[in-house]
């Protein structure tokens, strides 16, 4: 699989102060979508524009997601990118602001590592590091970040 510094990929998109801190390779193995936002009727004598008003969870954030994608961590998103057959980034996905993540947990399995993201809105991402790549690494720099940035 040939390498590009992910890093140097992610430059022309940071803002002033921003920096990268990790970046890994990863496999999508699956979203557990948000729970569904409710809608709560309002006692008649409210006003009509206010007889409904969601309940529930924040509004979702969309979490880039492909095949197989390059993640570059900075001190206020995660940035993302698609990975072609060749494993080099083909097209730029998108972010998600680190306040939108929840929860992170890390760990080793037998095929490499395993990284699941919560996010405000109770959506789960699982993804799994690409072989020879850092996951652990990157979810216990991800997890530090989210805890008390």
């Amino acid at each position: 699989m040939s390498k590009v510094d992910l890093a140097t990929l992610a430059s022309p998109l940071l803002v002033d102060g921003e920096a990268v801190v990790a970046s890994v390779r990863v496999n999508w193995n699956g979203m557990v979508p948000p729970p569904r936002r409710l809608v709560t009727p309002l006692p008649a004598e409210a006003d009509t524009d206010d007889r409904a008003r969601p309940t529930g969870p924040e509004p979702a954030v969309d979490f880039p997601s492909a095949k197989q994608m390059a993640l570059v961590l900075t001190g206020r998103r995660l940035l993302a990118w698609s990975l072609g057959i060749s494993g080099r980034p083909k097209q730029y996905l998108g972010d998600v602001p680190l306040t939108s993540i929840s929860e992170v947990e890390a760990g080793r399995v037998q095929s490499g590592s395993l990284l699941r993201i919560s996010l405000g809105s109770g959506a789960v991402i699982d993804l799994e590091a690409l072989r020879g790549e850092r996951g652990e690494d990157f979810g216990a720099q991800l997890r530090e970040l989210t805890i008390d940035p």
